[in-house]
């Protein structure tokens, strides 16, 4: 029953993210974006790209979209209620991974705890994980660049909620593995940036406090993982970038975020191999 109830509730906050989330845009000159040539050279400057909330407009008739115009399943089939140009692939993404990973979360993670009072109050702080992550995904596939507060935001919400739980259960040293796990996951993507700052955005950088966070609160160890399974996902999109778009960039926030929850969903396993 949990689970049913926290898919439904997936159901409706997915709708309610769908419209915010495709709101955003890409503020930068009106020049075909290069990603390639972004960071300033010894003879060119930097050029300015930065994401903005816009009008979710149909760019076929200009319909200024409203919440009602994105309800689950309709708006997959009508698409614009103007003029009936499909709406972008990311509309159903997020209206179906939200809920699906909800429940995976609750039912995996909390199968992993097993005692029925932490079960609720450790899988919380990982569903408020789910959205944030959703969110930052879902922008950064859109427009490559993920809005500067969002991970702060995760961070700042989920730190709250990972303090509460652990002084809750009576093991506030977690929190002390929650922040080392920041700590090093920003440091290490941060000398990553500096060596190769075309290849990685700082909003990954950003990104990286987040996961860092919430994998080393459930073990220290996880965020190893966490990060090596976001490679592996990354990898897995630079290759079919190159394939399909002779190009192998791709936004690396949505691999990482998958990486991080595949890590958390089966924590279980992976620690008993490691140990």
């Amino acid at each position: 029953m949990p689970a049913i109830l926290l898919g439904l509730f997936g159901v409706l906050v997915s709708w309610m993210m769908t419209l915010p989330l495709h709101r955003f845009k890409e503020l930068r000159p009106l020049t075909p974006r290069d990603v390639g040539s972004e960071d300033a050279t010894a003879t060119t400057a930097a050029v300015p790209i930065r994401a903005v909330y816009r009008q979710a407009i149909c760019p076929k008739c200009h319909h200024v979209c409203r919440a009602s115009d994105t309800v689950p399943v309709l708006s997959w089939i009508r698409g614009c209620p103007s003029c009936g140009r499909r709406f972008p692939w990311t509309v159903p993404l997020v209206q179906v991974g939200v809920p699906a990973a909800l429940v995976l979360t609750w039912v995996l993670l909390g199968d992993s705890v097993g005692n029925s009072l932490a079960d609720g109050w450790v899988t919380l702080p990982y569903l408020w994980l789910v959205l944030i992550l959703a969110a930052i995904s879902v922008v950064d596939l859109r427009i490559w660049l993920i809005p500067y507060w969002m991970p702060w935001l995760g961070a700042s919400v989920g730190l709250v909620l990972i303090s509460a739980v652990s002084i809750g259960l009576g093991d506030p040293s977690q929190i002390l593995y929650a922040l080392g796990g920041a700590a090093g996951a920003f440091l290490l993507f941060f000398l990553l940036w500096l060596i190769a700052p075309g290849k990685l955005g700082f909003g990954d950088v950003r990104m990286a406090l987040l996961l860092g966070m919430f994998l080393a609160w459930l073990h220290p160890l996880l965020p190893i993982y966490g990060l090596l399974f976001g490679s592996l996902f990354g990898l897995l999109m630079g290759v079919v970038a190159l394939l399909t778009r002779k190009d192998s960039r791709f936004p690396f926030g949505p691999a990482l975020a998958l990486g991080a929850m595949c890590a958390i969903w089966f924590h279980e396993a992976l620690l008993q191999t490691l140990l």
